[in-house]
């Protein structure tokens, strides 16, 4: 298992310029053709969000009072609850508008047709077996993950399964090869 501590996160801006960003992991890492991209976006104002064809994204509001997001041609989401993930397609045009001040999002943005994604939040211990990757991201308190500790805002990237134990809660993504 590999830990990613907060302090270790590479701050970047948004793919349109709109916002800044830490990225988590990628693979590849460091490169815009990724087969999937774990990070952290804020966001100040009311923009568009970055477009990233045949890309999906699960988008999870972590702090903040929320915001509505706006896709072109199809029904709004309001996004009003901290630590509910919730899917859509990136190349969707798609813009947010703030409910109450800045709000920071966790997002996992998997090729369509390289991957699948299903994001869970845990809030307490939990078994999870998968044959893939399983990104982890402590949203709320401390846990602890195979016998490592995570401090809240941590990361890490597990293979096959994980034991986990949290006293607050703790986002689990399962990835699989499409």
């Amino acid at each position: 298992m590999r830990i990613i501590r907060s302090s270790d996160f590479t701050e970047g801006r948004w793919r349109n310029g709109m916002g800044v960003s830490w990225d988590i992991a990628s693979d590849p890492p460091g490169t815009d053709d990724f087969g999937w991209r774990f990070a952290i976006a804020r966001i100040e104002a009311d923009v568009p969000f970055s477009n990233y064809p045949l890309v999906d994204r699960i988008f999870t509001l972590i702090e903040g009072n929320g915001l509505d997001l706006a896709f072109e041609g199809h029904r709004s989401l309001a996004v009003h609850r901290r630590f509910v993930p919730h899917p859509y397609p990136c190349d969707v045009p798609t813009s947010c508008r703030l409910r109450d001040g800045p709000c920071r999002a966790l997002n996992l943005f998997v090729r369509r047709g390289a991957w699948r994604a299903v994001a869970d939040v845990l809030s307490s211990g939990a078994d999870l077996a998968h044959p893939g990757p399983i990104l982890l991201f402590a949203l709320q308190g401390a846990a602890d993950v195979n016998g490592h500790a995570l401090a809240e805002g941590d990361a890490a990237i597990a293979s096959d399964a994980i034991t986990a134990d949290t006293e607050g809660f703790l986002y689990a993504a399962r990835l699989s090869p499409s």
